[in-house]
């Protein structure tokens, strides 16, 4: 007896589905019937494991044998995003961190919590070195949180702590 063709109808492919007789060639008879393939779903259907219906919104159950495939597409995108996003670049950061701390137009604040960073970064080394930023200049020199931003002159940039002079 020669081979039966399979039926089209998508009520017939979404039962062969369900029974996992051969899911790539069904799925692929399902998307030539019409139905949208998980690659084009938004980030809330793949979220929900299903496609939005006629009106945009979604009812019914979720299909089990669409869990595979929603989850390879969900885990595809996550590390599209994560390979896609910036890297932090270290000699750049040092190098900001440095103009931060030497421009005399940082405002208190911002130099407050570059110094409060610096110590912190300190302390969990546990080392005496300093891991500040050098500029050409030299060390960057950060203004006391005790002192008014408008009475600050350069040589009150660096905290009291930290000067040698005194």
């Amino acid at each position: 007896m020669g081979k039966r063709e399979l039926s089209r109808k998508p009520k017939e492919i979404r039962k062969r589905l369900r029974r996992g007789d051969d899911l790539e060639r069904d799925l692929a008879m399902l998307e030539e019937a019409g139905y949208k393939p998980v690659s084009e779903w938004d980030d809330e259907e793949l979220a929900k494991g299903k496609p939005r219906d006629r009106r945009g919104s979604f009812s019914g159950r979720t299909p089990e044998w669409r869990k595979e495939q929603v989850e390879a597409e969900a885990l595809r995108r996550h590390k599209e995003a994560t390979l896609s996003a910036p890297k932090p670049r270290p000699e750049v950061l040092g190098k900001v961190l440095a103009e931060l701390a030497t421009n005399p137009h940082t405002p208190a604040e911002v130099l407050t919590l570059l110094d409060s960073a610096l110590a912190t970064v300190k302390q969990r080394l546990g080392t005496g070195q300093d891991t500040s930023p050098t500029p050409a200049g030299g060390p960057p020199r950060l203004k006391d949180p005790g002192i008014p931003p408008d009475v600050v002159d350069d040589e009150d940039r660096m905290p009291h702590y930290l000067r040698t002079d005194e």
